[in-house]
């Protein structure tokens, strides 16, 4: 008997792991998928990176105060909506008490009918809420914290004046024009007033309950850089943030000499509640992204980000610094054809960004429409806190990492780019996906041939989910609407087909 050799050609099947690092790397948006790695993240939210591992991200819980100095961990939640209708701003307030040598607090709030609340911090009543001033017919341009003839007090200024609020005083000066913006520095006043954005007010007298037009003098600038924003002390200067660039205020021996220096001009606009000191630099967003000063240069900064930013008006943005990280809630564009949160409804703004300038990383809590935020750093309480629009809007929360907005649990979503695999051109089969996943998820596997979703039930040991989707070109997502997540690297095990 003949044996004849069998040279028919059969297909080479060759298997590779593709092993997914990206959980600890943050995000790609302004990058085409076709030059990613193939283990970048192209879109992610409602997760945070830790330990190799995406987990449970940010949320806000109602707002929790200590009762007294000597208990911090006994505390208890406010019923802001007894008294208010609307929260529409918050403030710090802080006074020394002469007789004891102590600072005192209080959380001081605005409602929709322009009535000024107060929160003793400790809260000792457990939650009795002071109507603190009712003599606003119109929203505060601004407020701060500010001190005349050796008391503290807060100032809000306002088309019907200043009022003046300390501990003992509750009053009202009409003839304070409405101011934007302010600083006090080497015993100067400097101000911005709503009337004229393009003028620089300032005065000696810093005693503003005898504020007079005649003793104080003004500067003009009338140039590319636009209308002025905000001021800020810092680094032992002034600067002047206008909408498009930023102005430096060097003062001399007099009282009433002065040089500028005009540091940057911005080609996007910068959005004046998005500027914040934090540490030794200030940040700021435009519509090009988030940009960092150091007091003398101004440096591009998480720019993979840009995409989930730019080109949008954020004017109703605000934001905070708390522990080196900078806080912004704004309005942006996912383009992923998802609803979460308040985007169901009508929003101002639905996204909250947390990032780490130490660290370098990134949070980002979406779905949540945050309209002011307050950063609280007293010797014993350290949370930023927010007040919203919509639902939510007669309440207070602190920032967590509970996975949910108050009551309401955020849906989370990790989304790889649109990979080859390293294998550019060649048909593939995904066999499986290995991990650890202590709750339950969902794997969706999108190709340029099918697409699949995958349950997946959570368990404290490692799985081996068996899959089948053939293709070319392969996306990723993870994702959950369940309260808590926590996966670990995922290995994706493949066959090259041809």
């Amino acid at each position: 008997m003949i044996f004849y050799k069998n040279k028919k050609k059969h297909r080479t099947v060759k298997e590779k792991d593709l092993v997914f690092s990206v959980f600890q790397n943050g995000v790609e948006t302004d990058k085409d998928d076709s030059i990613l790695d193939a283990n970048v993240c192209k879109n992610a939210y409602n997760l945070t990176f830790s330990d190799g591992a995406l987990k449970t991200g940010l949320g806000f819980e109602d707002l929790k105060v200590p009762a007294t100095l000597d208990d911090l961990e006994t505390t208890h939640t406010i019923n802001f909506g007894a008294s208010m209708d609307e929260i529409h701003n918050l403030w710090l307030d802080r006074w020394f008490n002469t007789n004891t040598d102590k600072y005192y607090y209080q959380l001081l709030l605005i409602d929709e009918d322009n009535v000024l609340w107060g929160v003793i911090l400790p809260d000792e009543f457990e939650g009795f809420i002071w109507k603190r001033c009712i003599r606003l017919q119109s929203k505060p341009t601004f407020g701060r914290n500010y001190r005349i003839d050796n008391e503290d007090s807060s100032i809000f200024f306002s088309q019907e004046g200043m009022v003046y609020l300390s501990y003992t005083t509750d009053a009202i000066y009409d003839n304070v024009p409405p101011i934007i913006s302010c600083v006090v520095h080497y015993d100067n006043f400097f101000g911005i007033t709503n009337t004229n954005r393009n003028t620089l007010v300032y005065t000696t007298n810093l005693n503003l309950t005898e504020w007079d037009d005649e003793q104080s003098s003004t500067i003009e600038f009338l140039d590319e850089r636009g209308s002025f924003t905000k001021l800020i002390s810092f680094n032992d200067y002034v600067y002047l943030f206008r909408e498009y660039g930023i102005t430096k205020i060097s003062l001399y021996s007099s009282k009433s000499s002065f040089s500028f220096t005009h540091l940057y001009t911005s080609s996007s606009k910068i959005f004046e509640e998005s500027v914040c000191v934090c540490n030794d630099v200030v940040v700021f967003a435009t519509r090009d992204g988030l940009y960092r000063f150091n007091g003398s240069s101004v440096t591009k900064i998480f720019d993979s980000y840009d995409d989930y930013i730019k080109n949008f008006d954020n004017t109703n943005c605000t934001s905070a610094c708390l522990n080196g990280k900078y806080y912004l809630a704004t309005k942006c564009n996912f383009q992923d054809g998802q609803t979460v949160g308040c985007e169901s409804s009508t929003y101002v703004n639905n996204v909250l960004f947390e990032f780490d300038l130490d660290k370098d990383t990134v949070n980002i809590l979406r779905g949540v429409d945050v309209r002011d935020l307050l950063a609280i750093d007293t010797p014993f309480m350290n949370k930023l806190c927010a007040c919203f629009y919509n639902s939510n809007k007669q309440k207070v929360g602190e920032l967590n990492y509970s996975g949910k907005v108050f009551t309401t649990i955020n849906k989370k979503f990790w989304q790889s780019a649109y990979t080859d695999l390293g294998e550019y051109g060649k048909r593939k089969k995904i066999k499986e996906i290995i991990l650890t996943t202590k709750y339950d998820i969902e794997v969706e596997v999108i190709s340029d041939e099918e697409s699949k979703t995958y349950k997946i039930f959570g368990k404290e040991n490692e799985q081996r989910i068996q899959f089948c989707v053939f293709g070319k070109q392969f996306k990723f997502i993870f994702k959950t609407e369940e309260e808590n997540c926590e996966i670990r690297k995922p290995v994706v095990v493949f066959d090259v087909l041809s």
